[in-house]
């Protein structure tokens, strides 16, 4: 345990702030910039705020877009000839999606830690160049074995990627600002899906040497690579080593977090916050999630273009029918993170309930109406789609009740260990011998929806009553909630998890 923590002694606010630079000079710089100031100036912080959105979400954004469609490009490939010209057969294609999944699972872990004693956009770029370079060498398969090993290190190399927007998210903005922040990137899942089909319809057209499915990889493969050398030489690190920032502004963007942002990440890792993560409850519940929701996404992803094609349309057709999905999506993501914002304590769980359920009802219509119905099994498919506002919610309750730099690294692998195995399961739930009804396939759906739903109510009523007992521990000692706004970064112990902080109150 940190000696620090058990004699009581207090730091600095300097160790409450992320520093990913190495080297004396951002030390230096950051020391300068955390003296403790309780008001920044509101015309600053706008500005500042401005900035931040301006120079830090778009890379996200685009790298969310970019990893989703190399995830889903093998999906759009399998109604453009990658089964036949692989020689494809059985259950091989569902272990090609779940194969990707196996590599993310197996290099979560170390990437995760990793992340916390490293440069986070240098290691986010590194990895996004080299999977982009495996990417395109997909094309050059010929066979199941050599195509299987490849999506395992493309699996292994974007095991990095959400986790590092999570982090650079809580880097960056306040418990408040980052439901809307995680909102903004997570909607670039919807661009995606219809970026996705634009690339595959147009790719689709190509009449070369080589044939549509290989076009495809080599092309998102490319976009990667060249994408991620631009981010690598311009993405900032830290409000206190950005360069587009000006020397007040720098400061202001650190004081504005305050003494106990719980973004900061310190890089020593402590042993009690790895059990203090396995044995809360919530981790548990975050991981049930991660699973319920990525079985959809296992699915979707992978036998997506394939549903649609089994209601009857062309290759080409299916691609395009994918636009209004992503459509869809985007819609779903940037309309639930602003509802709960407007709500009376955000009520996040029940947003991502209110977003379940057209999703559930789409399920239902896909498995119960007649095949000759085309347009309305096209509608109910474009319905699932809503539930990813509710990953992104889980996503953004993971970073606001989540205290304690190796409690949150723990928290966030075991949550994309669970993402992992949901996307492992979800492809294996569609049976090529149901095809193209894929009964056992909208089955898991329709029951992992209705997972997802009991275990978010779960979730906000262990929210509330452990609300309730930490204002019964501040009454004990004659303090109240507000008592938290009066402490300065001299009295605010270091690091402490959300558990350890009588102040510390969970969003639901």
């Amino acid at each position: 345990m940190d000696s620090n923590m058990e004699s009581g002694q207090t730091k600095n606010t300097t160790e409450h702030v992320e520093s990913l630079d190495d080297g004396r000079v951002a030390a230096q710089k950051e020391a300068q910039l955390t003296a403790f100031a309780p008001i920044v100036d509101p015309a600053l912080e706008k500005r500042v705020i401005r900035k931040i959105d301006m120079m830090i979400i778009p890379f996200i954004c685009i790298t969310y877009l970019i990893t989703y469609v190399d995830k889903a490009m093998l999906g759009y490939s399998a109604v453009f000839g990658l089964k036949e010209g692989l020689h494809l057969h059985g259950t091989q294609y569902s272990w090609l999606g779940s194969m990707f999944y196996f590599g993310y699972l197996a290099f979560e872990y170390p990437t995760t830690f990793i992340m916390q004693k490293v440069p986070v956009s240098k290691w986010l770029s590194i990895n996004l160049f080299i999977w982009g370079g495996i990417t395109m060498a997909l094309a050059g398969c010929s066979s199941f074995n050599s195509f299987l090993a490849l999506r395992f290190l493309i699996g292994a190399f974007e095991s990095c990627s959400t986790p590092a927007y999570l982090l650079i998210t809580a880097t960056w903005y306040t418990i408040e600002e980052q439901p809307i922040r995680i909102g903004w990137w997570s909607t670039f899942l919807g661009v995606a899906n219809s970026f996705g089909g634009l690339l595959a319809f147009g790719v689709g057209q190509i009449n070369g040497s080589l044939q549509s499915w290989q076009y495809q990889f080599i092309f998102i493969g490319a976009i990667s690579c060249v994408w991620s050398i631009f981010m690598f030489f311009t993405l900032a690190e830290h409000p206190s080593t950005a360069p587009w920032l000006k020397e007040e502004e720098k400061k202001a963007a650190v004081q504005r977090l305050g003494p106990r942002h719980p973004g900061a990440n310190h890089r020593e890792i402590k042993k009690y916050q790895i059990i203090e993560a396995l044995t809360d409850p919530k981790t548990w519940l975050f991981f049930l999630c991660g699973v319920a929701t990525q079985v959809v996404n296992g699915a979707a992803s992978n036998f997506g273009s394939l549903i649609i094609e089994g209601f009857g349309y062309s290759n080409l057709v299916t691609t395009l029918f994918q636009i209004p999905y992503g459509m869809v999506i985007l819609v779903s993501n940037v309309s639930a993170m602003y509802l709960q914002r407007w709500l009376p304590g955000q009520k996040r769980c029940f947003v991502a309930i209110l977003y379940i359920c057209p999703a559930l009802a789409g399920a239902v219509g896909i498995h119960t109406i007649s095949r000759s119905h085309k347009a309305g099994l096209l509608v109910c498919y474009w319905l699932t789609s809503t539930y990813t506002a509710s990953f992104a919610m889980i996503m953004s309750l993971i970073t606001a009740n989540t205290g304690g730099s190796t409690k949150r690294t723990v928290v966030n692998a075991l949550f994309f260990v669970s993402y992992c195995v949901g996307n492992i399961v979800g492809p294996f739930s569609f049976k090529s011998n149901e095809a193209p009804t894929y009964t056992s396939g909208i089955v898991a759906m329709l029951v992992a929806y209705c997972v997802e739903i009991f275990l978010l109510l779960a979730f906000a009523g262990y929210a509330m009553t452990l609300n309730r007992k930490k204002e019964q521990v501040l009454n004990s000692q004659g303090m109240t909630l507000e008592d938290a706004d009066l402490q300065t970064a001299d009295n605010v112990p270091v690091d402490q998890t959300d558990n350890q902080d009588i102040f510390f109150r969970y969003s639901f």
